[in-house]
């Protein structure tokens, strides 16, 4: 099984997990969003990928900068993966 999803456009999503049933959970990795063109090319590949799949959300991971992003397809959210899992952080 492919881990990946690429676009009709060629454009690639890092992780598509399925679940039960037909909903799948997407997700894009990155260091930050903080670059123009770095955010611009994964919001777009993950919105390509939600309106091709038919999901409504996403999910980008980042070292920081938790954000919900609306885009005509959905809703993205960013964040650190422990919180976008709901995982306490303890030390």
């Amino acid at each position: 099984m492919n881990s990946t999803y690429k676009t009709k456009t060629g454009r690639e999503v890092d992780f598509i997990v399925p679940t039960s049933g037909k909903t799948k959970i997407l997700i894009q990795a990155c260091e930050s969003l903080t670059d123009t063109q770095t955010r611009k090319r994964e919001i777009t590949a993950l919105s390509e990928a939600m309106a091709e799949l038919k999901i409504k959300t996403g999910t980008i991971v980042t070292r920081s900068g938790d954000e919900q992003i609306k885009t005509d397809v959905g809703i993205i959210s960013t964040g650190r993966l422990f919180r976008l899992i709901g995982y306490p952080l303890t030390r």
